[in-house]
C-alpha cells in the first residue's frame, strides 16, 4: 500500500479525500484543452480515464508497477460489474457498467443455500421489501449463531452490491444491516424477499 501510494505521488496523482482509492492529476489534451486523468486503484485492479491510457499505463506505470502485457486494454470488468462502451441516442460514446453477473451469483448462492436447509426455492418478490415490514418491529425469534453469522454474510453481500450501483437498495440494506447485533428470522426472510426481487431485476445499468 505505501508503494503504491508513494508511486502513484510521484506519477504527479493525488489521492481523493471521497475516496482514497480515486486518483487524479491535471493534464492537457491533443487539442490544448485542460482535463483531469483519473486512476481507479483496488488492490490489483486498475481503471484508468484519460487520453492514451494504454501508452501511459506502458511509459509511466510500467517503471513503477509491474503489468502484464495482456492485462492492458479496454476494460470489461471491474470489481464484479461488467464494463461495456455504448452508444446514446445523440451519437456520443461513454461507459456502462453492470452489476448483473455479479447479482446473479449472488442469487445462485442464496437458493443453494435455501435447497441445503430444506426451504425451497425463493419466493416472487414484487419490491425490494415485503409489504409494510418494519426490521425494528420484529419480534419473530432471535436467529441461532450460524444462521447470525449467514446473515451477516449476506448483509456484507448485498452492501457489496449497493456498492455496484444498485443505489435502490440503500434504504432496506441499510436498514436490515442495523439489525446485525440480534439479527431475528423475520430479518433473515427479509433479506431472502431482497434477493427473489434481485433474481427477477439484477441486471441494473449505470451509464
Amino acid at each position: 500500500w505505501r508503494h503504491v501510494r508513494s508511486a502513484m505521488q510521484e506519477l504527479g496523482f493525488t489521492s481523493c479525500k471521497a475516496d482514497p482509492d480515486v486518483w487524479f492529476r491535471s493534464s492537457i489534451r491533443q487539442d490544448g484543452t485542460r482535463y483531469y486523468q483519473y486512476v481507479l486503484l483496488y488492490t490489483d485492479d486498475i481503471l484508468v480515464i484519460m487520453e492514451h491510457p494504454k501508452k501511459i499505463l506502458r511509459q509511466e506505470f510500467g517503471n513503477l508497477f509491474y503489468l502484464k502485457e495482456k492485462s492492458i486494454g479496454r476494460p470489461s470488468q471491474y470489481l464484479g460489474n461488467k464494463v461495456t462502451q455504448v452508444t446514446l441516442e445523440n451519437g456520443q460514446m461513454c461507459w456502462s457498467i453492470s452489476s448483473s453477473q455479479y447479482v446473479q451469483n449472488a442469487v445462485r448462492n442464496v437458493e443453494d443455500y435455501r435447497n441445503s436447509k430444506g426451504l425451497g426455492a425463493l419466493m416472487k418478490a414484487t419490491s425490494p421489501w415485503p409489504r409494510n415490514y418494519r426490521p425494528e418491529s420484529d419480534v419473530t425469534p432471535e436467529l441461532s449463531s450460524e444462521e447470525s453469522s449467514y446473515f451477516q454474510s449476506l448483509i456484507g453481500t448485498m452492501r457489496w452490491i449497493v456498492e455496484l450501483g444498485r443505489a435502490d437498495l440503500v434504504m432496506e440494506t441499510s436498514a436490515l444491516a442495523s439489525m446485525m447485533a440480534c439479527p431475528r428470522e423475520g430479518h433473515l426472510n427479509a433479506l431472502f424477499h431482497m434477493f427473489a426481487f434481485l433474481k427477477k431485476r439484477h441486471n441494473g445499468v449505470i451509464v
